[in-house]
């Protein structure tokens, strides 16, 4: 399920009373009007919620309208929809997941998408209403982590890396699932849950591991946070389009994000400090 929650403006053809007594050329030219209000460029982009929407409004939307587009802005409820509407054309582009994930399912949904750039990130965190340092977490309590394979292995990897865990030395540490824990000195309880639910059931749960865009969705305070992930380059939200539209709008978009003015106005808002910056910014940072 996905709403529409802004919407380019629409051109409505009002026709009066004497429609009936319109002449062919007349209704001819009025196919035609609305044929050209129907073709209007439009940029249908989907998000999940959280703060890639304010990103695009922020700063992409005003360089979009300069080039003579308008910007829809579509919420989803889950991270699968996003995928296949922009396979389907319901959508143009989403900004909603890291590159690793849109790997995964285009692995097993065959959706003809590619990712084009990849944009400031904010890390999965680790939170909790009841405790503010992991060793008040009771023995036996129970931990939310995401249910989808790519983010329960990152979670997974964050409690490895605060000491929480271990994880069996053997297995790849980008497919690590609850059994390959190895050992849980505190006997903890992972819960899986779909990435939008961890953020409501922290009144339940000792700890949470949340999604960036979920955890900024529910104002969730990262000053707070028990632990933070370190962001790497396969885990950082990249802009996604169809395979036909990757020389296009795919290229379109990638010159928005790789532009001077988009770096420059991401280091003025602090809203964007905790974001962990692409690997290509400094690079392109010094080149312009």
């Amino acid at each position: 399920m996905y709403f529409t929650n802004k919407t380019a403006g629409v051109l409505f053809l009002v026709l009066g009373a004497f429609l009936s007594g319109c002449s062919d050329s007349s209704k001819d030219s009025a196919a035609a009007n609305s044929s050209s209000a129907s073709s209007e460029k439009v940029i249908r982009f989907g998000f999940c919620p959280g703060p890639y929407s304010r990103m695009v409004s922020d700063f992409f939307e005003k360089e979009l309208n300069r080039q003579g587009y308008k910007v829809e802005y579509v919420e989803f409820t889950d991270y699968v929809q996003p995928d296949s509407a922009l396979d389907s054309g319901n959508i143009d582009a989403n900004l909603m997941q890291h590159q690793s994930y849109l790997d995964s399912i285009i692995k097993t949904q065959g959706f003809k998408i590619t990712g084009v750039v990849n944009v400031p990130t904010l890390g999965l965190g680790v939170f909790s209403e009841k405790y503010r340092t992991f060793d008040e977490v009771p023995e036996g309590s129970k931990v939310g982590i995401p249910t989808d394979a790519v983010n329960l292995a990152r979670a997974l990897r964050i409690a490895r890396d605060l000491g929480y865990i271990t994880l069996k030395a053997e297995k790849d540490e980008q497919k690590a699932s609850v059994a390959d824990i190895d050992q849980n000195p505190k006997n903890l309880e992972f819960v899986p849950l779909e990435a939008a639910q961890i953020s409501r059931s922290l009144d339940s749960l000792a700890l949470g591991f949340v999604p960036g865009n979920y955890a900024i969705a529910a104002n969730l305070d990262y000053s707070k946070a028990l632990g933070v992930e370190s962001v790497f380059e396969n885990i950082k939200n990249v802009v996604a389009v169809r395979e036909q539209d990757r020389d296009s709008l795919g290229r379109i978009l990638q010159n928005l994000v790789k532009s001077r003015q988009f770096i420059d106005a991401v280091e003025a808002n602090h809203y964007y400090d905790s974001f962990t910056r692409p690997a290509w910014w400094n690079e392109v940072k010094e080149q312009k």
